[in-house]
């Protein structure tokens, strides 16, 4: 699915976001896709094809799943990705050496929302952001309709995290790879 209302939160509040996206949801939502790729605050990452568990898969799949996936967004888009995000999380050593191999940061988040959970409100959300969020985290969300509140949330989460200082950055600004944008 796609959640356009977490898409409209970020955008009116002016928030940079990096999207994590799978090489078979940018086949099925192409229009999506450049939606997200026409924001100059959004950053899109690669998130496999098909969501494998990639400590189950030998080399040459951990490769395909990669390399569709980019070759995905590079046809949709004309951009491409250095960003790599595990499905659910799951990774060994020999999964981070073939995805470092493609030339890929792989990505792993310190707060996690709760946001696909139905029974986490928005208020529940933002209490679990404000309980795990530090600085330099990176907050899972969830913009493909498995986050039942996650619209509702995001501007509490915005509210808060401004009101503690902190500066909402793409995960390429965070670690590094791009500017930080000019101070507020």
């Amino acid at each position: 699915g796609f959640d356009a209302a977490v898409v409209d939160v970020l955008q009116r509040y002016g928030v940079s976001a990096t999207f994590f996206m799978g090489g078979d949801w940018m086949r099925t939502h192409p229009e999506e896709t450049k939606l997200l790729a026409a924001n100059p605050k959004f950053e899109l990452g690669n998130h496999s094809w098909s969501h494998a568990d990639f400590t189950q898969l030998s080399e040459e799949q951990i490769g395909l799943e990669i390399e569709m996936t980019e070759d995905m967004l590079f046809q949709i888009t004309g951009k491409r990705s250095n960003l790599f995000r595990l499905p659910s999380g799951l990774y060994n050593e020999k999964t981070l050496q073939i995805i470092a191999a493609h030339g890929f940061y792989t990505i792993q988040w310190d707060s996690v929302s709760g946001d696909p959970d139905p029974n986490f409100d928005a208020a529940t959300i933002l209490a679990e952001v404000q309980r795990t969020a530090r600085k330099g985290s990176i907050i899972i969300m969830h913009g493909n309709g498995r986050g039942w509140h996650t619209a509702e949330a995001l501007p509490l989460i915005i509210d808060y995290l401004t009101a503690k200082g902190y500066t909402l950055v793409t995960v390429s600004q965070l670690i590094g790879l791009e500017s930080l944008p000019p101070a507020q």
